[in-house]
């Protein structure tokens, strides 16, 4: 959804207002305004382009952090493992999963902690990844 700054309003705000008394020039744009004019523009597209690839580089390390994670939820036990890709991936509802899964809220809570400790052993720095295989 990034929408960089458009040259219309990159220029528009470089257009100075002209006197309306008696002017010593009749002349159209002068040349210094539309060197002004490119030089903005060449500084907007810098700009937007510098954006671009600070957000690309965003969304390159949460989505590399979300397929790790990914990986480690398919590495739980499978009862885990479902629960929790139905809880945080597919956004459940609570009341939802106790009907799919048969279990109360308070078990729900006992597969969550139990989940979350795991993948936290997983995804621990200090193991190296070690634990992934567990």
């Amino acid at each position: 959804t990034f929408r960089g700054l458009g040259y219309t309003e990159a220029i528009t705000a470089l257009t100075f207002i002209s006197p309306d008394g008696e002017r010593v020039q009749t002349s159209g744009v002068s040349d210094k305004t539309s060197r002004i004019a490119l030089a903005y523009r060449e500084s907007t597209d810098k700009l937007n382009c510098n954006d671009v690839l600070a957000l690309i580089l965003k969304y390159d390390t949460e989505k590399r952090e979300m397929d790790v994670l990914e990986y480690c939820i398919t590495l739980l036990e499978p009862r885990l493992s479902e629960v929790i890709t139905d809880m945080f991936i597919n956004k459940m509802p609570w009341a939802e999963l106790c009907d799919k899964y048969y279990v109360s809220q308070p078990m729900l809570c006992k597969y969550r902690r139990k989940a979350i400790e795991k993948l936290a052993k997983m995804l621990d720095g200090k193991t190296g990844g070690l634990e992934l295989v567990k």
